[in-house]
């Protein structure tokens, strides 16, 4: 029996917490139905639930690569959050989305995709010169 991967793009993983996320929810959807509508872009965006403890709804929000990269285009401002890499600036930009449509959201930035590479990503011969190797003997 052979297995098959699934099918997905590289997706960024962000983990919440709110109070009530059967309410909260819908307004989620429509945050990111705007954000996708302004961008005009079709995302394969996922919402679901992880479970309740202690009066906190914990959640994940599922976004791809592409997405928040031409987001970035679309919003300029995005970029000038103070997180190192897309990602960070992105969680840092949508919850205060959120906080101007007055929910009060707990986001996590959990897992980013990432680009599996075998050995030097630079080609080193590129940097070495006679000059360089003769003054390292």
């Amino acid at each position: 029996m052979h297995k098959k991967d699934a099918e997905k793009p590289p997706m960024v993983l962000i983990s919440g917490s709110c109070l009530n996320f059967r309410k909260e929810r819908d307004s989620i959807l429509e945050l990111v139905g705007q954000l996708e509508w302004g961008c005009h872009y079709q995302s394969k965006f996922e919402c679901s639930s992880v479970g309740k403890t202690m009066g906190w709804d914990f959640f994940n929000l599922y976004f791809e690569m592409e997405f928040i990269t031409t987001l970035s285009q679309v919003h300029p401002k995005m970029l000038k959050e103070e997180g190192n890499i897309l990602e960070q600036q992105f969680l840092l930009w949508l919850e205060k989305q959120f906080k101007r449509m007055k929910k009060d959201y707990h986001l996590k930035l959990v897992e980013t995709p990432f680009e599996v590479s075998k050995g030097f990503r630079i080609d080193p011969e590129f940097y070495r010169t006679e000059e360089t190797l003769w003054d390292l003997r």
